[in-house]
């Protein structure tokens, strides 16, 4: 009996790093390009700390918006959460630092129970940027 446990022990344990394995082997990139629409802040002044939201459309996936909320420092990144709405897929939904790498804490549609990290790269133009996400688990591969 104890040798049946042992293997059935071991089973689960091999059974658990394939999943891990290929969770990894699965990672998806997908770079999206935000048109910020800078009439939508609401927020304090640039070099004023405080609470704010902007709005925005996501322009490489034909159809998209996206939102973000957080909180902006008088000198640094802004600490955020933003959630992208890419158009007959679901949405994806991110937390941290503007411009610093960020997790990405889930999503909806063929982007359920993701999980992986994205970075943003402004392009100088208002508040404009590319943002290119490394997921793992989603269900769109």
């Amino acid at each position: 009996m104890k040798s049946v446990k042992r293997q059935l022990s071991l089973l689960g344990v091999v059974a658990t790093l394939a999943l891990v394995f290929a969770g990894v082997a699965q990672a998806e990139t997908l770079n999206l390009f935000v048109d910020v629409d800078e009439a939508t802040f609401d927020g304090p002044a640039m070099g004023v700390s405080g609470p704010f939201n902007v709005e925005g459309d996501i322009e490489d996936t034909g159809a998209g918006t996206f939102q973000c909320w957080g909180w902006q420092l008088e000198t640094g990144p802004s600490n955020v959460s933003q959630v992208y709405y890419i158009a007959g897929r679901g949405t994806i939904t991110v937390q941290g630092q503007e411009g610093n790498l960020m997790s990405v804490v889930g999503g909806t549609g063929d982007f359920l129970n993701v999980r992986g990290e994205a970075i943003q790269v402004f392009d100088g133009n208002g508040f404009n940027f590319d943002i290119e996400f490394t997921l793992r688990g989603a269900r769109g591969n």
